[in-house]
């Protein structure tokens, strides 16, 4: 191994291990995105458990759901 080397190898690694961590990263934003809906009322972020607004009031049941692909 030369001494250029090793060097170039570590700045591999430590790209690799940065790439890693931010795919990791990634996943439990896009999960926790998709568990929460905006009331058209008040525009609050409310759990999509909820069938009524917290804040107004506002029933859900009249919004209509579009499927995320």
């Amino acid at each position: 191994m030369s001494a250029i080397s090793i060097p170039f190898e570590l700045l591999i690694l430590v790209f690799v291990i940065l790439l890693l961590h931010w795919m990791r990263t990634l996943k439990p934003q896009l999960a926790a995105f998709r568990s929460q809906r905006m009331c058209p009322s008040c525009g609050l972020i409310t759990s999509r458990r909820k069938t009524s607004c917290l804040e107004c009031g506002h029933s859900f049941t009249a919004v209509s759901v579009t499927p995320v692909l």
